[in-house]
């Protein structure tokens, strides 16, 4: 096996416990604190369906598991369209820093660094595929005790003072320049002690500076989200007064 450690591009600002290991075409980089150097493992179908509750690890399914008495979260990247159709999980590959899955790990660690909720960022995998492709997949520590929105709408009713907290939240995200690319209510996730999570940040970034106008039109996806959500799921406990509240949280925050 042709294991190197290295200190290139993507780990120049890292903390101190962050590793990165190269082996053959597969690059991995983890943070020490929650996995070892046998995490490349992780990343494996055959270990993930021996280790937990999925029969197959599908296209676009997250994937939940524990290891070393933690609970994780795996996520493959997916092409979507006809791109997908043709090169299913691959990716044009440039340098390492500019893929998908290590612009989205270390997004999520410089979130957590300006004190914002989503979830800690454990390993990820990104391996080339000659001659101008990649592959990516990470992992993340599993938000303890949460659903998603869509899950917990579909449950029941939430106080208006819950929906102010969420527009309170994404107006915190926005005041520290976060673009989420994909806003909807399945990632976001809400907590049995009722604190709101934001998951899924691929395609987003951290902006010099974020306009009126994104920021705003995340709020919108957001809404366009709950309407299609309505829409499908009978019951599904959303109102215009809810929608409202948010509003109001959102403004209150700015």
């Amino acid at each position: 096996m042709n294991r190197m450690w290295t200190q290139g591009d993507a780990l120049r600002g890292f903390p101190v416990g962050y590793r990165q290991f190269k082996n053959g075409l597969a690059q991995v980089i983890y943070d020490d604190a929650l996995v070892g150097a046998d995490c490349e493992k992780l990343f494996r179908r055959d270990w993930l369906q021996a280790n937990s509750h999925c029969a197959t690890v599908e296209r676009g399914k997250a994937v939940m598991f524990e290891y070393n008495g933690v609970e994780l979260v795996f996520k493959q990247y997916h092409r979507g369209g006809l791109a997908g159709r043709v090169v299913e999980k691959s990716y044009l590959y440039s340098r390492l820093p500019n893929t998908r899955v290590w612009r989205e790990f270390n997004m999520l660690r410089e979130m957590r660094k300006l004190g914002l909720p989503v979830p800690r960022p454990v390993a990820a995998r990104c391996v080339s595929v000659p001659p101008l492709a990649y592959r990516g997949a990470m992992i993340t520590e599993r938000v303890p005790d949460s659903k998603n929105l869509t899950e917990v709408l579909c449950e029941r009713t939430l106080e208006n003072a819950s929906w102010e907290k969420l527009g309170e939240l994404i107006a915190h995200f926005h005041a520290k320049n976060v673009y989420h690319a994909d806003l909807n209510a399945s990632n976001i996730l809400l907590t049995g002690s009722g604190d709101f999570y934001l998951i899924d940040f691929d395609k987003s970034a951290i902006r010099k500076s974020l306009s009126r106008q994104d920021a705003l039109s995340n709020v919108s996806r957001l809404r366009r989200s709950l309407d299609k959500l309505q829409g499908k799921h009978s019951p599904f406990h959303f109102s215009e007064e809810n929608w409202r509240a948010l509003e109001k949280g959102y403004a209150t925050a700015q």
